[in-house]
């Protein structure tokens, strides 16, 4: 496995043996047929576009298992209902951060929330559609800023996506430009810190995501909806 790796270019201090085996398991199910190229690579993981036996693209999240940020995450999760007898162990918190994004990502997209697909989670291996033109992914909304774009028409997309989402009983909780995609509309990215909206603080999150939004937005002058938190927070009673 590792001159399969080797072979492709993969980089990054991410690949350890349990890791390599993850990524092995999902090649036998024929989840996974090749991994191309890193196309993000962050400090608590990386994303590599791949292809799957069709040849359609992926994109696949591995959750860095050393550089990782594990107390934090094991914070989140025990205050997470669904997951709250974690183990504070590093490979446990991690595979459960991994688990815990998928299950966010299917609610989200069952929800019918714009965002990739969800397809399968390994351990501490996330597998979704690809978004964006071969292996090259779509911007995000940060990357677009200095476009001539109808910023009017896309903040009404982000409203929608956000009133889908909450009517679906997640709170992204880390919603920014930063986490949109922009591929001829928009998708939402990066579900590993959202909450369902019975956690004790989704409010409070639901309130910085919309303060998030509201704030990039009013720098492209488009007019915000300034009631957007109190008409989410209905959906919520």
């Amino acid at each position: 496995m590792e001159d399969f790796l080797s072979e492709r270019k993969i980089e990054g201090k991410v690949y350890d043996r349990r890791t390599l085996m993850a990524i092995y398991t999902l090649m036998k199910k024929g989840i996974i047929k090749t991994l191309e190229a890193t196309v993000k690579e962050g400090k608590e993981s990386v994303v590599v576009a791949a292809k799957n036996k069709e040849g359609e693209w992926l994109a696949v999240k591995i959750y860095r298992v050393e550089h990782c940020d594990f107390k934090s995450m094991w914070k989140y999760l025990i205050s997470d209902y669904r997951f709250e007898r974690i183990r504070k162990d590093r490979w446990h918190v991690v595979v459960n951060w991994a688990r815990r994004e998928f299950k966010n990502m299917k609610i989200a997209f069952e929800a019918g929330v714009s965002l990739p697909k969800p397809i399968a989670v390994h351990q501490n291996i996330l597998v979704m559609s690809f978004i964006g033109e071969e292996s090259i992914p779509a911007p995000t909304l940060v990357q677009l800023e200095k476009e001539e774009l109808d910023w009017q028409k896309i903040y009404e997309e982000v409203r929608n996506e956000m009133v889908k989402l909450t009517k679906g009983g997640i709170i992204h909780t880390d919603l920014s430009a930063f986490n949109i995609l922009y591929f001829d509309k928009v998708y939402i990215i990066d579900f590993s810190q959202g909450v369902t909206t019975r956690h004790p603080l989704a409010l409070q999150f639901l309130e910085r995501d919309v303060k998030n939004i509201n704030d990039f937005f009013k720098k492209k002058n488009v007019k915000i909806d300034e009631n957007l938190f109190e008409n989410l927070k209905r959906l919520l009673e």
